[in-house]
Order: C-alpha cells, then sequence, then structure tokens
C-alpha cells in the first residue's frame, strides 16, 4: 500500500504491522502493515505527537489524521488499475523442450495470476504472470484467458499455445533379425523409439499374415516360408520420420500324422501296384526308407507316394518311413511281402517264323505274366538254335534247312506252367548286307571314276539299279561294281542297287552327283574402288574362266551395295560411309571355287535440305519441350546456331533441339548449320518462350468448416506458376473474401451456411487452374465440459482416451468453446458479480448467504425447497433501495443447463477433499458438499427436481425437499 501524507510518500510492508518512512529512517506501528514516507524524522515525530484524530482501514481504506502540518490523506494502491499483455502471442513450443520464461508487461500491483484452462502439461504460471517451464504434451493451437488480479481489480487476456511434438528418433527392435515359424502367431515385437509415432509403414510388405500397427509393433502369424529378408520400417508424425532395417524369415514347421492306410501291404512280383499314397499333414521335403524297398517299387521323395512294380520275391519285411524338411521329421512302420505268381498268357509274337540258314536270327522273346524257372519244348530246336531255360527266349543260328516243323513250348515255375506252340521253317540264305561305303558320290564330268566296289554277304546272282546309272557309268551283273567315265552333269540323283539270288535280295540305296569343273581366274578391273555416298555406283563387272553357280564376299559389302549371285557384278548405291576395306570375293560351283581380294571406300556427302517441320515454334517457360528433330539429307556431325538459344534449350549434334527454357522471351529468328567434314546446309526457324499458365491449385484444408463472426485463418492454398488473376464460380459465404493474386480466402463470416461448393480460378494470360473447395458455417459452438479423461462401457478410467470404446466421449473430442468468466466483479459497495463472456449471463459470484470477492464472509444458507430458493433469488431485485444486486432485475435460479455451465471437471483445487469442480477464480467459495437447486424438473419422478452436486460435476434428481444450495443468474438490465 502506497500512502500519500501532504507530497510525501510511505509504504506498508506486506506482512508487517510498521508503518515506515520512504528512506527506512523510522518505524510507526499499526494494527494494519502501512508504510509511511516522512524525509525527517523528527518532522514524523511531532506529526504524530499532535495528532488530532486519525483512522486506518484496512488496506483498501483510507487513513486521515490533523497535527501540527494539517490534514494527512492516504490512498491504497489497490485501488489503481491493472492491465496485463503478452506482446509474443501466439506462442508454438516444442515438446519436451524448456521454454524461455515469457514475461508479460504489467501495470498496477498484482497478487495472483490465474489460466483457464489450465496451461499445457510441463508449464507453470507464478504470481507475477511469468510462463516457463517445459510441455511434456504435444498439442493444437489452445486459447488460454490469462487473468492477473488483486483484492480490488481482476484483468483478463487471451493468449494462445501450441505445443508440437519431436519427430521420433531413436527407432530400434530388441532384434535386427527375427525368425518366426509358418501358422505359428509371432509374440507381439515392440519397437523402442523416442518420440511420438502416429504413423508406422515398411518399405514392402511384411511376410503374408503379419501386420504392422501404427506403432511398429509387428503381430500376427505368417503363413508362407521365406528366406531371411530385409525390411525398412519407417515410424513418423506429423514433424518427421525415423527408420530401421530389420530382417525376417519364416520357417517351415516339422511334417506330422504320416500314416499308409492298407498296411501290411501283400504284393505280386512282376504286377504294377496301385500307388500307396499317405497322408501328411505339413510339407515334405524328403521322403526316405530305412532300407531298401523291395526291387522294382520306388518312393517319392516329397510324397511319400510308392509305386512301381516289385520284381523279386520276398517275405513279409518291415520298413520306416520317414517324411522331413529342415525343421524336422516323422517316421511311420509298414510292411511288405512280394509273392512269385505262376506264368500265365506265354506267347511268341510272328510266328510261323521262316530262318535262314546261316544267318543269326533275331532273338524270339515271347510275352509271358509271371515269373519262369524253367522253360522247355517238346523236341529238339532246329540244330544251331536253342531256348533260355528262365526267359524261354529263342536264339541262334540255324545251320541247315528244315521244313515246317511244329515245336511246343513250355514255360514253369513252383507256381505251375503254360504251353504255347511255334512253327519253324528254316531255307537258304538270301545276299544281305549290301554297302557302298562311300555314298553319296560326287564325280566330274569326263573324268574317270575309281571303280567303286561294295560289300555284300552271301551269294548274288544278279545286280541291277533301278534306274539308269549317269551316261558313261555301268554295274557289274555278279559283284555290283559301278565304273567308267561320266560325260554329262547331273544333280545328286539316288539310285537302287540290287543283289538278289533265288531266296531273295538286299537293297542299297546310293547317290550320285556329275559336276562340271570350278571357275578360275576371277580378276575385278580398278580395284581399289573410291565411292561417293547415297551417289549410285556404275556397275562393277568381273572377269573369270568356267561357269559361277554362287558369288559370295567374306564380310557384308558397304550398305546399299550388294554382289550378283551368279556374275559376280557389284551394283548399287552406298548409304553409310567407311574407310577403305578389303573384301575376298569368291566365285564357285559344285565343284570348286577361285577367290579376289577388293578395296572399297565411301566418301561422306555433304549434308543438304535441313528442314524444322512446325516452325515457328512457341513453348512454354519451365515446360520441357518435345525434341525437335529435324529433316535432312546426309549425314551430320555437328551443329550450331548463329546465336544462343533461348535459355534452357540446346542443340545436338544431329541438331535436334530440346531442353526446358527457363525465361519467356518474344519470336527470335535462329540460323542453324547442321555440317560434316564434305559441307553444310542451313535452316532459319523462329522460338518464341511464353510464360506458363498456373497449375496444380490446392486448398489443403478443404473442406473447411467455420463459424459465424469468427475471423477465419486465412486459407492460402498451394499453386505452381505466376497467378494474375483469382475468382470464384459464386459468391463466397458472406463477410469472407478472395484474394485476387493468392486465391487466399480470408475475412470473418456473418451468415451460416450449409456445406456449398466453390470453383476457385487462378489465371493468368497463358492460362488456367481451378480446385473445387467446400465451404460450411456454423453459429456458435456449445461450450466445452473440459472434461479430458473417459470411461469404457463397465466404468473403467481410460485417462488418455485412446481406447476404442472413449469415441464420442468430450474428453475425446474436445469440441466446443471453451468456458471464459471474468469475475469477481464489484458493483457498488459490496455486490460481487461473475459475467459468463460466451452466453453474456450474469451470476452471483457466492452462492446465497457468502459475501465478499472471496465469498469467505457471511454463513452458509440452505434452501429447503424449489420455491424457496426461486424467492430468494427473486428477493434480489429489490436490493439497493430497488436498483437491485449489482444494479441488475430479474435475478431466478438457473436452469440445469446453466448451471452446468459452470462445471469445470479437471478442477482439483479446492479446500479438503472438496475439490469443487467449477471454475473458483471466477466463483470462489463453492460448497461442493451440497446441491446446488435448478429450475427444472427430474421428470422420471413426479414431483422431483434437478440438482448439481459439485463434488463431482454431476447431474442428480432429488425430490423437492431437504437442505440446497443456491446461485442465481440473470440476463436482465
Amino acid at each position: 500500500m502506497q500512502i500519500f501524507a501532504n507530497g510525501n510518500r510511505l509504504f506498508l510492508e506486506n506482512n508487517s504491522s510498521w508503518l515506515k518512512d520512504w528512506g527506512k529512517s523510522f518505524y510507526f506501528f499499526l494494527k494494519q502493515p502501512i508504510l509511511l514516507n516522512c524525509r525527517k524524522f523528527l518532522i514524523l515525530w511531532f506529526c504524530i505527537l499532535a495528532i488530532s484524530t486519525g483512522c486506518v482501514q484496512g488496506n483498501g481504506g483510507s487513513f486521515n489524521f490533523k497535527g501540527i502540518f494539517g490534514p494527512l490523506g492516504l490512498s491504497s494502491d489497490l485501488n489503481v488499475p491493472i492491465s496485463v499483455n503478452y506482446s509474443g502471442s501466439p506462442y508454438v513450443f516444442t515438446k519436451d523442450a524448456a521454454i524461455s520464461g515469457i514475461t508479460p508487461d504489467l501495470t498496477g500491483n498484482i497478487q495472483s495470476c490465474s489460466s483457464n484452462p489450465s496451461l499445457p502439461s510441463g508449464l507453470v504460471l507464478n504470481n507475477h504472470c511469468v510462463i516457463s517451464g517445459t510441455p511434456t504434451i504435444a498439442q493444437s493451437a489452445t486459447n488460454y484467458s490469462i487473468t492477473a488480479s488483486n483484492g480490488s481489480a481482476a484483468k483478463t487476456i487471451i493468449l494462445v499455445i501450441t505445443v508440437d511434438a519431436n519427430p521420433p528418433t531413436s527407432f530400434a527392435y530388441s532384434l535386427s533379425s527375427f525368425a518366426f515359424t509358418r501358422h505359428a502367431s509371432a509374440s507381439p515385437v515392440h519397437p523402442f523409439v523416442t518420440g511420438t509415432v502416429t504413423s508406422c509403414s515398411s518399405d514392402i510388405p511384411l511376410p503374408a499374415g503379419l501386420t504392422l500397427s501404427s506403432d511398429c509393433t509387428i503381430t500376427g502369424a505368417p503363413t508362407v516360408a521365406q528366406p531371411s529378408t530385409n525390411y525398412t520400417i519407417t515410424a513418423s508424425n506429423a514433424f518427421g520420420n525415423a527408420s530401421v532395417v530389420i530382417s525376417i524369415a519364416v520357417n517351415e514347421t516339422a511334417p506330422t500324422s504320416l500314416n499308409y492306410a492298407g498296411n501290411p501291404f501283400v504284393l505280386t512280383k512282376d504286377t504294377p501296384i496301385a500307388s500307396i499314397i499317405p497322408t501328411i499333414t505339413g510339407t515334405v521335403t524328403s521322403c526316405s526308407t530305412d532300407i531298401s524297398l523291395p526291387s522294382g517299387l520306388t518312393i517319392n521323395s516329397t510324397t511319400c507316394a510308392i509305386s512301381g512294380t516289385p520284381n523279386t520275391v520276398q517275405t513279409a519285411t518291415n520298413y520306416i518311413v520317414t517324411a522331413s524338411n529342415a525343421f524336422g521329421s516323422i517316421s511311420r512302420n509298414i510292411n511288405i511281402t512280394v509273392n512269385l505268381a505262376p506264368p500265365s498268357a506265354l506267347n511268341y509274337a510272328g510266328g510261323p517264323f521262316i530262318f535262314s540258314q546261316g544267318a543269326t536270327i533275331t532273338t524270339l522273346n515271347p510275352s509271358i505274366t509271371g515269373t519262369i524257372t524253367n522253360c522247355v519244348t517238346d523236341i529238339p530246336l532246329p540244330v544251331g538254335l536253342a531256348i533260355n531255360a528262365m526267359t524261354c527266349a529263342i536264339s541262334g543260328t540255324p545251320t541247315s534247312t528244315q521244313a515246317a516243323t511244329n515245336y511246343l513250348v513250355t514255360a514253369s515255375n513252383a507256381f505251375g506252367s503254360i504251353s504255347t506252340g511255334i512253327s519253324i521253317t528254316v531255307n537258304l540264305a538270301p545276299p544281305s548286307g549290301l554297302n557302298y561305303a562311300g555314298s553319296p558320290y560326287v564325280f566330274t564330268k569326263d573324268a574317270v571314276i575309281a571303280t567303286v566296289t561294295p560289300t555284300i554277304t552271301g551269294t548274288v546272282t544278279n545286280c541291277t539299279t533301278d534306274i539308269s546309272l549317269p551316261a558313261g557309268l555301268s554295274i557289274h551283273s555278279i559283284t555290283c561294281a559301278i565304273s567308267g567315265t561320266p560325260t554329262l552333269t547331273q544333280g545328286p540323283t539316288n539310285y537302287n542297287v540290287t543283289a538278289s539270288n533265288a531266296f531273295g535280295s538286299t537293297t542299297q540305296t546310293i547317290t550320285i552327283s556329275v559336276n562340271v569343273a570350278p571357275p578360275s581366274a576371277l580378276n575385278y578391273a580398278g580395284s581399289p574402288f573410291v565411292f561417293t555416298q547415297n551417289a549410285t555406283i556404275s556397275s562393277v563387272t568381273p572377269t573369270f574362266t568356267g561357269t559361277a553357280t554362287s558369288c559370295t564376299t567374306d564380310i557384308a559389302l558397304p550398305t546399299g551395295l550388294a554382289i550378283d549371285s551368279t556374275t559376280c557384278v557389284i551394283s548399287g548405291t552406298p548409304t553409310v560411309p567407311q574407310a577403305a576395306t578389303n573384301y575376298v570375293v569368291t566365285a564357285g560351283n559344285s565343284s570348286g571355287n577361285t577367290t579376289r581380294t577388293i578395296s572399297i571406300a565411301v566418301n561422306i556427302e555433304p549434308p543438304s535440305l535441313l528442314n524444322y517441320a512446325g516452325s515457328p515454334f512457341t513453348f512454354t517457360q519451365g515446360a520441357a519441350v518435345t525434341t525437335i528433330t529435324p529433316a535432312v539429307i546426309g549425314t551430320v556431325t555437328s551443329c550450331s546456331t548463329d546465336i544462343p538459344l533461348p535459355a534452357g534449350l540446346s542443340v545436338g549434334s544431329n541438331c535436334a533441339i530440346s531442353g526446358t527454357p527457363t525465361s519467356t522471351q518474344a519470336a527470335t529468328n535462329y540460323v542453324v548449320t547442321a555440317s560434316n567434314s564434305s559441307g553444310n546446309t542451313t535452316k532459319t526457324i523462329s522460338i518464341a518462350i511464353n510464360m506458363p499458365p498456373p497449375s496444380g491449385l490446392n486448398y489443403a484444408g478443404s473442406p473447411f468448416v467455420f463459424t459465424k463472426n469468427t475471423t477465419i485463418a486465412i486459407a492460402t492454398p498451394t499453386f505452381s506458376g505466376t497467378v494474375t488473376s483469382c475468382s470464384t464460380d459464386i459468391a463466397l459465404p458472406a463477410g469472407l473474401t478472395i484474394n485476387s493474386t493468392t486465391c487466399a480466402i480470408s475475412g470473418t463470416p456473418t451468415g451460416i451456411q450449409a456445406s456449398a461448393n466453390y470453383v476457385v480460378t487462378a489465371s493468368n494470360a497463358s492460362g488456367s487452374t481451378t480446385k473445387t473447395i467446400s465451404i460450411m458455417v456454423f453459429g456458435k459452438p456449445p461450450q466445452k465440459t473440459n472434461q479430458i479423461q473417459c470411461w469404457d462401457g463397465s466404468g473403467m478410467l481410460d485417462a488418455t482416451c485412446s481406447l476404442a470404446s472413449s469415441l464420442g466421449q468430450d474428453g475425446k473430442l474436445q469440441n466446443g468453446t471453451a468456458a471464459s468468466f471474468t469475475g469477481p466483479i464489484l458493483v457498488g459497495a459490496s455486490d460481487y458479480i461473475t459475467v459468463d463472456n460466451n452466453s453474456g449471463m450474469v451470476w452471483t459470484t457466492c452462492q446465497l448467504g457468502r459475501t465478499g470477492s472471496t465469498c469467505t464472509g457471511g454463513s452458509n444458507t440452505f434452501y429447503s425447497s424449489r420455491a424457496n430458493g426461486t424467492a430468494a433469488c427473486s428477493a434480489l431485485d429489490s436490493l439497493n433501495a430497488g436498483a437491485g444486486y449489482g444494479n441488475k432485475h430479474g435475478w431466478r435460479i438457473p436452469t440445469i443447463a446453466e448451471l452446468e455451465s459452470l462445471v469445470d471437471y479437471n478442477n482439483s483445487t479446492g479446500p479438503g477433499s472438496s475439490n469443487p469442480k467449477t471454475y473458483t477464480t471466477s466463483f470462489p467459495g463453492t460448497d461442493a458438499g451440497y446441491y446446488f437447486l435448478s429450475s427444472d424438473s427430474y421428470v422420471p419422478s413426479a414431483g422431483a427436481i434437478l440438482v448439481l452436486y459439485f463434488s463431482s460435476g454431476a447431474t442428480v434428481g432429488s425430490a423437492d425437499s431437504g437442505s440446497f444450495r443456491v446461485r442465481c443468474i440473470t440476463n436482465g438490465p
């Protein structure tokens, strides 16, 4: 407190009963702390002695006394107006990063400072309104009402605080490599990460059956085996991301439940079995038995199926079958017996048989079913032939002739026998094996051939050919030898030569060609040859001796030239230049060839008729041009322009123009020159570069939802290019405007409207781009409940509102307008009111019966019914000589909805265990232990009323009798 006495200043020290001067030269004891200032101790002393009257009234009162220096007037600085201002709002902080202390500009004596709602977790507000600390929870932009006050006045200012999250860091899993088992549920693999993760992704899909949650936890049961594979896992939030590489392998399970239905098995030797297929659970990569299966049977290496034809008799034998893969195995015992069957169906195909004396017969292998242990004939076979006792096969070489004779063949084993009859005749052998070893034969016209003598088995009495041999050649009638001198040429011709006797013949096909003499003395006059690209050459005709049927070169002639296949003449138009190159020309026929080496060079032709279709050209700044390739005759080795092309464009060595122009220009002529070592050609073209039309217009926040009479955050779009005009197809909602060059939408909507689409067009002289956005304007939103916790269906607390059951709860949604009150406000001498800044309604700061700025004066007043409470509120209209409490009329008890607007579910600052769930700064001293009356009835119970319990913030039904508290409300003048 400051006190002014005749121009001197005195101070009342806090928590002191001493009044002292400015220089602290003396002290004066008072009942309440006051600090006096007198420049002279003796003067003050005499002043005190001379006091004739004096009065000290608290911190908010006055101090008057009379002395030798006259009246002394004192005043309290608590009545000096106060103000508070934060120049940096809105503030944006980072989660877990300490902020620099925010000190406001203050005026007046500030005794306390409070925030509504509470500052972000981790930040504190001291009594001088300084904000400090380290925010620990990320949040979007939030309004905070900061109220600075003392015993006589209060000032509230709104500031905005946003807390951004840190990007995730230190992202890792417990292992870098994981191995799972197919079809087995994997234990969840949780990551270790610093920071908040809102989404998670993998560069390639996880193995089938595994999933990656939004917090990067890996769960599931893999369904497909795979080798170890690397995955890059990325944890993200709106402010960044972190990645880690892990490897995952999915292993198979061991096979189970191997079973062979029908075991034990009895099989018959040499009888194909029906495949014995087991049932198996799991994947098998290998199947085996402990000992080999009966001969002729096999086991499939992956299905374990047994198949085949057993070819060995065996007694009952046990086999252990094992099915396995890389991860384990399973075994099953089976028993197999193979019995012998009696032979049956003995048959010699091809009978009756006629053989030739002295000629080894083709073994007669009969068909038979079953196993043979003995085979015999009823009479001996022809001399030189024999029968196999185990197979019944007849083989050998008959040495004497005989007429047709019948033989009974019997095949048997220990279980029975089978017989069949056959007939055998042995005749004299016809000649056989006629062979001309040198066929095909190539002879030369008019040249005596070496006699061609064949080999033959047996006796020949005659030798012939099906057609006459070449003129000049003949065949010997007994030896089949060919001799003579061919007199005519011919191509390859087949001749069937037949050697015979009375019992048969043998034939051999031979091929004979008679060729002319090979050519010779090939020569090209004029070599080496020098030609010009794209100029037709004079035919180059060689000389040679003899007949040529083909002409070739060792390597291809220059492109565009060709050689005649029979005359060896070279002609054509060379199209590709080349240095002097040697070519070996070969002229030949079927009898031989002759060669000559020549040299050919092709000089390049100068380019001509350069032309760019489409000139003049008009391009767009910043847009890659489609490569412009000119038409030109001849080969171009270099290309240039008389002046540089527009910035960003270039001309290639083939005169193709490409690139992306980076600046605009008017139409300009360029002379393009195409050249090679033989000359050049030119073409004048024109190029203009226009500004590109804008593109990619986008409003990131659409659809937009605004609130009537609330200034919107400017909606600034993104687009590419330059915009000179912005417009919408229909007028924006009243109060909103669009910037003509940035297309930003701003303003304060003054009316309410349903969602409507607007086509925004951004344009310049070259074109335009459009974007359809949606705008809705709401009325004023309801007041927030300030609930930040949620509960599930069983009533269990979900403190962070993260469970699915919390969707739609106030603690999760955080919708509505934040509560805002101004008060306590002193009206007149002792009336305290609190104003709801959202609704404009006025409340009594204290519950009825309590008085003062802290509602600690007076005493508790209870009302036994709603009627009594209503009367008590109405009585406030007659106070202050009819001016009404707080100079207002229309006082009444509130509706339950109005009463609920005072509930602050997060408040826990009350004394003891009361903790009233209300805004105790604006409504101090609220009694949490009793019900507060409302004007609404509790419908389910006749005569009951709705009351509010500030201990929990709950609304309940109650009988209209008991002990109730009352806080009154008015919206009157």
